[in-house]
């Protein structure tokens, strides 16, 4: 684990699972600085201590540039703002580099955070450029590659001509259907005006994600981001990055001692309803990870649960009361 006055995708995932911990066991567990070498994190629970691994879904890299980017955007907010913030990158969206993108993100970026309670989520909206091209006359259909490819039949509806459309551009598509339609509608409406041969521009939104951590997380702004030629729907690596964070998190069971081991993983997901973890779970041997006692992934400025305690410390401790 980074130092404690650090934010980083890490230790924002710590203190989202520790206030998530708290709502679901309804006790309050504390991030403590005290850390042995055997494990990432330690949270107490009055006299107890959880062990707790930290693990990417992904072969981890060094991001100075998103560290870069993050304090750009942490030097936005205003002065009294001592709150901790994640921004969640879609998975394949990139930082730009060139201006003025890289300072347009940045200020959409900061201007969603504002307002933000303790534990809220928003999204915010980044303008983007689809292209739409209308191949021939006949037809009645639009290839789609990109974001919106598992609407084509949808945006196919009630076409005249073969279409095709490149929304590589879209992220992450909106949680609200009404946003949805909007998107759809505007590239059916643009489809409406082409004749053969020809091809249009379709401005549209694409949908980043930032959050604001629990209340006493460190100050500051952390980008969650993968590599960006990482597939979320590929299940072969998640599955081989989902077998070595146990195996690890097994590890680390053996070497500390704990009264609870619990294994966080960071997941890159356009939405949490996205994930393999828990099939990946499904698909192992109960024995390869039957020490931990809980398994969480933190993605999309949410906590899912993939692994469910058997027992609780404090209910065997009131059961031998």
């Amino acid at each position: 684990m980074p130092p404690q006055g650090r934010l980083t995708a890490e230790r924002a995932a710590l203190e989202m699972v520790a206030a998530w911990m708290g709502g679901r066991f309804y006790r309050t567990f504390r991030i403590t600085d005290d850390i042995p070498d055997s494990v990432d994190a330690i949270l107490a629970q009055r006299d107890r201590q959880i062990g707790v691994t930290i693990s990417t879904l992904w072969d981890a890299e060094s991001d100075s540039e998103g560290r870069d980017f993050s304090e750009l955007v942490a030097s936005d907010l205003l002065d009294d703002d001592t709150g901790g913030y994640a921004v969640w990158l879609p998975p394949g969206a990139e930082i730009p580099i060139e201006e003025p993108a890289r300072s347009d993100l940045r200020l959409l970026l900061s201007g969603g955070m504002r307002g933000l309670q303790p534990e809220e989520r928003r999204e915010v909206r980044i303008p983007v450029t689809l292209q739409l091209a209308k191949i021939q006359t006949d037809g009645a259909y639009v290839s789609v590659t990109g974001g919106l490819s598992s609407h084509w039949t949808t945006i196919s509806e009630g076409i005249d001509g073969a279409f095709h459309l490149d929304s590589r551009p879209l992220h992450r598509l909106p949680e609200e259907a009404a946003e949805l339609d909007i998107i759809i509608s505007r590239v059916r409406d643009r489809a409406e005006l082409l004749s053969a041969e020809e091809f249009t521009e379709v401005h549209v939104h694409d949908y980043w994600l930032v959050s604001r951590l629990p209340a006493a997380s460190p100050a500051g702004v952390t980008m969650v981001t993968a590599p960006p030629d990482l597939d979320p729907k590929d299940g072969v690596p998640i599955r081989r990055s989902f077998r070595r964070a146990v195996q690890r998190a097994m590890e680390q069971r053996r070497s500390t001692d704990a009264d609870l081991s619990v294994l966080v993983l960071l997941g890159a997901l356009a939405h949490i309803e996205d994930e393999l973890a828990t099939a990946a779970l499904k698909g192992m041997n109960p024995a390869s990870y039957g020490a931990l006692d809980l398994i969480v992934l933190v993605a999309d400025g949410q906590v899912r649960q993939v692994l469910q305690p058997r027992s609780l410390p404090w209910e065997q401790d009131r059961n031998n009361a």
